[in-house]
């Protein structure tokens, strides 16, 4: 051979120089008619390997999760350590598989490059959330008539005063009802009056005298400051009559 060659074999992917001289510059030149050595670059490029990767289907649990991921070396002795990456929230959601360390070998993870290294999946909702109604009694101070989890809440939740009442639930981003459904659903509720009972005079027996007359009629509320006034009907003619109670007003 007329000429001298180094650098020109290598192990690891990456740009490498070989430097080229002629043994014998006095009696041969290049081509061009130098004689000076000459530097030619050239690469190992890394070796290409495809990951493998496991289901995609996912329920939200609160973790993070993500699809399994593995590529084969093809290298006797080299064993890829692939990491990928996962999600916690319900949606869909792409993982990007990367080799984080090479066991084994020349352990080097510059030597590869991964082909299919992202991969797409799913976290459905769980399937968890719940709402209902309880209906409640006035008792002079605020009351919530329905109680859920995972879920927000709109219209009204909490009253003082008796009368029917309408909530809205919706599960939030990571929960569905147990059908799989997440619109927001509407759920009644009441506040029942308080029944009170009517304490009447003991008087029950009148003379006529021309003026109405009946027996005295109250009613304790059970409430806090709240007086009940309470009216009842009376008549002016000799007979037997019936006297009926009613709330005139609360004070």
């Amino acid at each position: 051979s007329t000429m001298n060659i180094s650098g020109n074999t290598g192990t690891d992917a990456g740009n490498y120089t070989a430097t080229v001289t002629l043994k014998d510059s006095g009696n041969y030149q290049w081509s061009d008619g130098s004689t000076s050595s000459i530097n030619l670059s050239w690469r190992i490029s890394p070796k290409s390997v495809s990951v493998t990767w496991g289901s995609t289907t996912f329920t939200y649990n609160g973790k993070a999760q993500g699809p399994t991921a593995s590529a084969s070396s093809g290298i006797y002795g080299e064993t890829l350590n692939i990491t990928r990456t996962t999600e916690i929230d319900a949606g869909t959601h792409t993982s990007t598989a990367s080799i984080s360390s090479v066991s084994g070998g020349r352990g080097k993870a510059s030597n590869y490059t991964l082909t299919g290294n992202t991969k797409q999946f799913t976290i459905a909702r769980a399937k968890t959330a719940t709402a209902s109604a309880a209906n409640k009694t006035y008792n002079g101070a605020t009351q919530t008539g329905v109680t859920g989890s995972q879920v927000t809440w709109s219209g009204t939740q909490s009253a003082i005063d008796a009368g029917t009442y309408t909530a809205k639930a919706t599960p939030t981003s990571n929960y569905a009802w147990s059908d799989g459904t997440t619109g927001a659903k509407s759920i009644s509720w009441t506040i029942n009056k308080k029944s009170v009972s009517v304490t009447w005079g003991s008087t029950t027996t009148f003379t006529y005298n021309g003026s109405p007359q009946a027996p005295t009629a109250s009613a304790d509320s059970g409430i806090s400051g709240e007086t009940l006034n309470i009216t009842r009907t009376t008549e002016v003619s000799a007979g037997t009559h019936t006297s009926t109670a009613s709330i005139e007003s609360v004070t």
